[in-house]
């Protein structure tokens, strides 16, 4: 059982210059109406494939071999814990026979506790890693937003979409190169850190 578990469109964009047909106490004329569509217009636009970005960034491989190194640490002491299970296990069954029946089924009670608990550490640290790595990627996404912005902003874009919602588009409206490029190296000398806790903390309102 507890080796199971240690292996286990443009937005459509319709450029949503929804003509505007704005009233004005009644219908605007043909070249006030104009002027509200200028206004709607979105001239410069750029393309960014945000998670093909967040995927290839250098960033992402040093957090995933900072969590490589965490999951090997807690192979390694799982294992040891594992074989410590075993012999328990292989010497309560042979002392089966030399044993009253209060005695084995105190013995049985106790290795089985001891077994849910390590079953219940192995869940916790599955899902402690795993929300260090999500924080980790939140930060990148994060500062990969504000080179975006900053892009955006000096190349006069007036909107930035995800290259997933255009069809078709020109190849040089694709910024991810260039994002990708300043993500580099902004976190080039950056210091990651993935702390994951060895005990779950003991919380009085835990559920299952």
């Amino acid at each position: 059982m507890l080796r199971s578990l240690l292996s286990r469109a443009w937005i459509c964009f319709a450029l949503l210059a929804v003509p505007v047909q704005a009233q004005v106490g009644e219908t605007l004329s043909n070249a006030d109406a104009a002027v509200a569509g200028n206004e709607m217009v979105v001239g410069r636009i750029g393309l960014i494939d945000l998670e093909g970005v967040l995927r290839a960034a250098s960033g992402t491989a040093k957090v995933r071999e900072l969590l490589d190194e965490q999951r090997l640490r807690f192979q390694r002491e799982f294992s040891a814990k594992e074989t410590s299970l075993q012999e328990t296990e292989r010497r309560l069954l042979s002392e089966r026979d030399l044993l009253s029946d209060e005695a084995f089924a105190e013995r049985l009670s106790a290795f089985e506790a001891e077994v849910a608990a390590i079953q219940k550490e192995i869940q916790y640290r599955r899902e402690a890693i795993d929300a260090a790595f999500q924080e980790a990627q939140q930060s990148l996404r994060r500062l990969a937003i504000e080179i975006v912005t900053d892009v955006a902003r000096e190349k006069r874009l007036d909107l930035v979409l995800n290259k997933e919602s255009a069809l078709i588009f020109r190849p040089d409206l694709n910024i991810s190169e260039e994002v990708l490029t300043r993500l580099n190296d902004r976190t080039r000398d950056a210091r990651f850190e993935i702390k994951v806790d060895d005990t779950p903390a003991n919380s009085s309102g835990e559920g299952s």
